[in-house]
């Protein structure tokens, strides 16, 4: 676990990762200290707020790719009704 916290940091990293990093890094220095009753309820919320971090990292990941694909359907059926409008003229012009 010490290893995990105190992994080196990577420049290329952008800022919620950095922040969660450091909120790592504040748990491992807490627990590296006799733990009090303050300081059990201090580690509870900056789990809880990393946690929150993570999540919101991640669905807002698949939030975003979802509404890619949803932009790549939509143009697709407008490309499919456009044709289809292209053939239906094409096809009633060589009725006339």
């Amino acid at each position: 676990m010490s290893t995990f916290v105190t992994n080196t940091k990577n420049e290329n990293r952008d800022s919620s990762e950095l922040t969660i990093d450091k909120r790592l890094e504040e748990i491992s220095n807490k627990l590296s200290n006799v733990l009090t009753k303050d300081d059990s309820t201090f580690i509870k919320d900056i789990i809880k707020e990393t946690v929150e971090q993570l999540k919101e990292k991640l669905l807002g990941n698949v939030i975003r790719r979802i509404e890619i694909l949803e932009n790549d359907v939509f143009e697709q059926n407008e490309k499919l009704s456009s044709l289809k409008r292209k053939a239906n003229q094409k096809a009633n012009r060589l009725k006339i």
